[in-house]
């Protein structure tokens, strides 16, 4: 699969950084700007599972043209940076440090408030890390998953009932032998517990992250609360971003991608005739949403 670069992208530059997780690990990534003109402020970017930041190039690309400096990395086990995946729970730590790395950047200090943006596992991370950091003034998380350990057995159900029940204990039992009092965080809990504001962002269709045990019972229980806008999108899916025919594309293509690769056909050709522009189609509506509620973020904190 071939993912968009920085140099695909006339309007913006990237500088290469790496820093340090919890154990010593170095997670690599860039620090993405406007080609022209200061930064109007700083997000950190958690991209989802399956892939790192650079998935995620096009959105990251939209928010740095627009005036902010935004700070993308691949988690830890994952592309470009070092250790071991040894779960979900391991997002939040290292948005944690990927924030204590802004806070002695020379470039990234200067910024008094962070944003901070994920897609699924990195919408669970960002919003289990609003405390991570005092610079933290909000959040805007697409399409996340409430629990690292019930979200691995969602897709099962009926008569398979019992047995996700018990996969779902013991996930969590392994959870806290591999990460401690950092295991078995709740997003939801996170959202209730905080005060900064945060943008949701969820697609009805979604079967990634099944919408009715996740997004639907956040919307659900956030409703009311003023620091919380929570959008539903019924025609989407996933990749709620996306335009509706890039989601099509995109979900055809990995059809196409999988049913190759089963019967040992030739893939390579297949991922050189993909249409990337037509894949990555933002919809204009939910990253003006996006652009939106950063552009506040900022502007509060400098009022």
């Amino acid at each position: 699969m071939r993912y968009f670069k920085a140099e695909d992208f006339s309007d913006i530059i990237a500088e290469p950084v790496s820093f340090a997780s919890d154990g010593g690990q170095m997670l690599r990534g860039f620090i993405y700007r406007p080609r022209m003109g200061p930064a109007a402020g700083l997000i950190v970017f958690s991209h989802g599972f399956g892939a790192g930041h650079h998935a995620y190039t096009t959105e990251i690309a939209f928010l740095a043209r627009n005036g902010f400096a935004v700070l993308a990395y691949d988690g830890t086990g994952c592309v470009a940076s070092e250790g071991k995946f040894k779960g979900f729970d391991q997002g939040p730590i290292d948005v944690a440090a990927a924030l204590r790395f802004a806070r002695e950047h020379e470039a990234l200090k200067e910024f008094r408030r962070v944003v901070l943006a994920g897609h699924s596992w990195g919408a669970f991370s960002v919003c289990n890390a609003l405390d991570a950091d005092e610079r933290v003034a909000g959040a805007v998380a697409m399409c996340g998953f409430i629990s690292s350990a019930s979200v691995m057995g969602q897709t099962g159900g009926g008569r398979f009932r019992p047995l996700v029940l018990l996969f779902t204990f013991f996930f969590r039992m392994y959870n806290r032998r591999r990460f401690g009092e950092n295991a078995n965080r709740s997003a939801l809990a996170s959202l209730l517990k905080t005060e900064k504001d945060v943008l949701l962002l969820y697609g009805e269709k979604d079967k990634t992250v099944p919408f009715r045990y996740n997004g639907k019972k956040v919307a659900e229980e956030v409703s009311g609360r003023k620091n919380i806008v929570c959008r539903l999108f019924p025609s989407k899916a996933h990749n709620v971003y996306l335009t509706e025919a890039a989601e099509e594309y995109m979900h055809g293509a990995f059809a196409e991608i999988a049913a190759r690769t089963k019967k040992g056909g030739d893939v390579a050709r297949l991922y050189s005739s993909l249409d990337y522009g037509k894949m990555t189609e933002e919809d204009p509506e939910v990253m003006a949403l996006i652009l939106s509620f950063c552009r506040r973020i900022f502007s509060e904190c400098e009022n």
